[in-house]
């Protein structure tokens, strides 16, 4: 069969080829596939830079890096939930891609090596997957220590007492883990 004599493209074919020429170039897709490839140097100057904001400017006080909404007056120096948190929170999304690419490049991929994986695709798998194990075994162990020292644990009568004024307020602690 020549070229001349080929069935034409059916139009689901035709549309998923322009939409994947399209995607190649977009503006976009190059940004994104910037930060996917420098995800250590950009999160490392981000953290920097806040760390010097809050150092430099802020008295170190700054949202990104100090939590917010302090109950004024509490002996027990308790939080509330407030909108300046979200700053918080983006600060630990930058942190934690930071050191889940190190843990990974610098420690999982390698131990895959060692252990004589070979395929570059099931290297990269094996530290998403490595990653994994490690953060919720972190995060678990420590929203276990969170809840141990809370007055509801293991007594759940202590879930009513005061609601719903009463679980508005936590401690710095419970605040952390739960942002």
């Amino acid at each position: 069969m020549t070229m001349s004599e080929r069935p034409a493209k059916s139009y689901f074919e035709s549309k998923a080829d322009k939409e994947a020429a399209a995607k190649k170039s977009s503006a976009l897709n190059q940004v994104c596939q910037w930060a996917v490839d420098n995800q250590t140097g950009w999160s490392l100057a981000l953290l920097a830079l806040i760390h010097g904001y809050d150092v430099v400017f802020a008295n170190k006080t700054s949202p990104f890096v100090h939590l917010q909404h302090q109950i004024s007056g509490d002996a027990e120096g308790r939080f509330e939930r407030g909108c300046r948190d979200v700053y918080y929170v983006l600060y630990w999304v930058v942190a934690f891609t930071l050191i889940r690419i190190t843990v990974m490049n610098k420690v999982l991929e390698p131990l895959a090596r060692w252990g004589g994986v070979s395929s570059s695709r099931k290297v990269t798998r094996f530290g998403e997957q490595g990653w994994l194990v490690v953060y919720y075994i972190i995060s678990n162990t420590v929203g276990m220590y969170v809840m141990s020292t809370q007055p509801h644990w293991l007594n759940t009568r202590h879930f009513w007492i005061d609601y719903p004024e009463g679980h508005r307020q936590m401690s710095s602690l419970m605040k952390s883990y739960y942002l």
